[in-house]
């Protein structure tokens, strides 16, 4: 709302997000507000749900940083709440950006937390777009063109973050994936995220991430095609191979020494189930799911990737 309020005495014609997804996020919200009546605020229609007068933001340009969110492709203008523990979203075709601006040279200097984090995030999306109601040729095409490349190139960029070539492919996979969840939203995965970021500070993109495996299997049950075509593409027999294959990548990728990190135990993330189940994300899920199944699935999600640990330690 401040930034808002002082960029109404600059009256500019358009905005220029330069960041991670947040920053191209908020370049977005911003874009959105600075067209409606000065007592419009953000917080006022994200927390009391008032209506925006219009949906007719300025025009962005986006810059990202970091290859991950596919922010700087989408209609989507993340806002997070820590405050009242809450992520909002606000969607709109005038949110799409006229212009991304990929340069990964401006990558090199990410750390290799943030790399990892955000490059899941783009794997995240990618998948969540194929398991989805929403989903349709063009997505699914769209994501698994962006597995392609993703599932080969984080784990290269681990042991060499400086190969621009790496991280050039590493943004177009983002890309991608941000193509293709323009189309589809997000699913099952991120509506479990969410209270995990805003009650551990996990990052988004391990909160997103480390149930993959357990959410593939679980949406195998009723594959129409989709998943088994995904595998084979991939390089494997069938989904639950393409799942063994994405426990051994997200522990090669460190994902059980984040959840370690923060403090996030298996009993702590259970506790928050009956919060998972995000309307206008869970429900996008291929396969319903009720809390209890969402119970199993993070139990599962935990165990996993708790004995895998074990067994790379011994």
């Amino acid at each position: 709302d401040i930034t808002a309020e002082r960029l109404r005495h600059v009256a500019p014609d358009c905005l220029v997000g330069l960041g991670g997804g947040s920053s191209l996020d908020t370049a977005k919200a911003l874009a959105r507000i600075l067209t409606q009546p000065e007592e419009t605020t953000l917080s006022g229609h994200l927390r009391k749900g008032l209506p925006f007068e219009n949906e007719r933001a300025l025009p962005v340009i986006t810059v990202p940083t970091t290859a991950g969110t596919g922010a700087e492709v989408t209609p989507f203008a993340t806002v997070w709440d820590f405050q009242e523990r809450k992520k909002h979203s606000i969607t709109g075709n005038d949110l799409f950006p006229i212009k991304a601006i990929l340069d990964p040279t401006l990558t090199l200097c990410l750390p290799e937390s943030l790399t990892i984090s955000s490059g899941l995030d783009a794997i995240s999306h990618a998948f969540e777009s194929v398991w989805n109601k929403n989903a349709n040729p063009v997505s699914i095409g769209l994501a698994t063109q962006s597995l392609t490349i993703s599932l080969k190139t984080l784990p290269e960029l681990k042991n060499r973050p400086h190969d621009l070539a790496n991280r050039s492919a590493m943004m177009s996979a983002s890309l991608l994936a941000g193509m293709a969840i323009s189309q589809t939203r997000t699913a099952l995965a991120h509506s479990i995220s969410y209270p995990l970021t805003l009650g551990f500070d996990l990052p988004h993109g391990i909160a997103c991430s480390f149930t993959l495996p357990e959410l593939l299997k679980y949406n195998a049950v009723v594959d129409d095609g989709r998943l088994k075509r995904l595998a084979m593409i991939l390089g494997y027999n069938n989904a639950l191979g393409l799942a063994d294959a994405l426990k051994e990548l997200l522990l090669s990728l460190g994902v059980p020494h984040f959840l370690s990190a923060c403090e996030l135990k298996e009993e702590r993330a259970l506790a928050l189930t009956h919060e998972m189940l995000t309307p206008g994300r869970a429900d996008n899920n291929l396969r319903p799911a009720s809390v209890a199944e969402v119970c199993t699935i993070v139990k599962d999600a935990f165990q996993c990737n708790s004995s895998l640990k074990n067994e790379r330690e011994e």
